[in-house]
């Protein structure tokens, strides 16, 4: 009698440590969702994204799992908004979801008006998927892939296999098809050694720059090509600098784009999808940043270099030496 009574205080108190487990959980998913919402209310969507991953992570509810999703939706992250919503919306007898149903499912339309599908096939089973840098997966993939509208880049990697992209521009509802067909890698061509000689020095021979012997140009002919060479470097600087003017255009419209999200979530204003293309602009900025910089260094280094090859004639001569212990070449520069 006295076992059975001991088993039974210790079955309660286990129990009753359970239920003060599963309290301090719901307690604590509670206080990350306020925390997360009012980070949103003061504009701050990417703070806001960490506070609810985190309240997701300790239950998984439906109420944090739709949170989380319309924190996505602010920061433009369209196929993960519409899995975390959707989730939640499966929970038709939550108590959270009954009462805000409507909202939720309005949100959902909202999501996937902005939301594209891919179907991969093809390749070889067990080959890693990624799309636009991201693995998604392994061939054959169990279902189609949720991507935001717009250019999608896929990659497919194999051992042994050669990798294999390709870019499709997906629209928003549209569901998109695409096969891969790997090849395999060829192993590098056998090159046997050479045989050994006795030492040979070989006479100088004047070469060009790019290695291949020549007489020198004409006088006229070098000046001619040394213009030639500063006009398309200029063309080329002054692309670059048009470039760079086009992406700080860019750059602020991005921002006023981001910003407006922004306060539209502080003042809780309806969500404006004009302004949710505010990372394509950033995006573009970069790569014209990046294109214009490289045009001006390019421009530059062919004006320098036309200027000195027209004021100083240069020659370049090489002596290659082979000996059974060493071999190599003498090269002198003159300008």
């Amino acid at each position: 009698m006295r076992g059975s009574v001991a088993a039974l205080v210790a079955v309660a108190a286990w129990l009753t440590a359970l239920g003060g487990e599963a309290r301090a959980a719901a307690d604590d998913e509670d206080a990350l969702i306020r925390r997360g919402v009012e980070l949103r209310k003061r504009g701050d969507d990417r703070a806001a994204l960490q506070e609810l991953q985190r309240a997701y992570q300790v239950a998984k509810s439906p109420r944090a799992a739709a949170q989380l999703g319309f924190a996505e939706q602010a920061l433009a992250l369209w196929p993960q908004a519409e899995t975390h919503v959707s989730e939640s919306l499966r929970a038709e007898d939550d108590p959270w979801i009954t009462k805000n149903r409507a909202v939720v499912e309005e949100a959902l339309r909202t999501i996937r008006s902005h939301v594209g599908r891919i179907e991969i096939s093809g390749g070889r089973p067990g080959a890693n998927v990624a799309v636009n840098g991201q693995r998604v997966g392994t061939l054959p993939l169990a279902q189609p892939v949720a991507v935001s509208s717009g250019p999608v880049d896929v990659e497919v990697k194999a051992a042994g296999y050669l990798p294999a992209v390709k870019t499709v521009h997906v629209a928003a509802g549209e569901y998109a098809r695409l096969s891969f067909a790997l090849v395999a890698q060829q192993p590098p061509p056998f090159t046997p050694a050479p045989a050994p000689r006795g030492p040979t020095v070989l006479p100088s021979v004047p070469v060009t720059a790019a290695g291949a012997a020549a007489s020198p140009a004409p006088p006229d002919a070098a000046a001619d090509a040394a213009r030639g060479r500063r006009v398309a470097a200029i063309g080329i600087g002054a692309a670059g600098v048009v470039a760079i003017g086009a992406g700080i255009a860019c750059s602020v419209v991005g921002r006023n784009k981001f910003n407006a999200i922004n306060d539209d979530a502080a003042a809780d204003r309806p969500y404006n999808e004009s302004n949710g293309n505010w990372k394509t602009y950033e995006t573009s900025a970069v790569a014209l940043y990046v294109a214009g910089g490289a045009a001006l260094v390019t421009g530059s280094v062919l004006y320098l270099t036309s200027r000195r090859g027209e004021a100083r004639g240069g020659a370049i001569s090489l002596r290659p030496v082979v000996a059974p212990s060493r071999a190599g070449a003498l090269v002198s520069v003159r300008f």
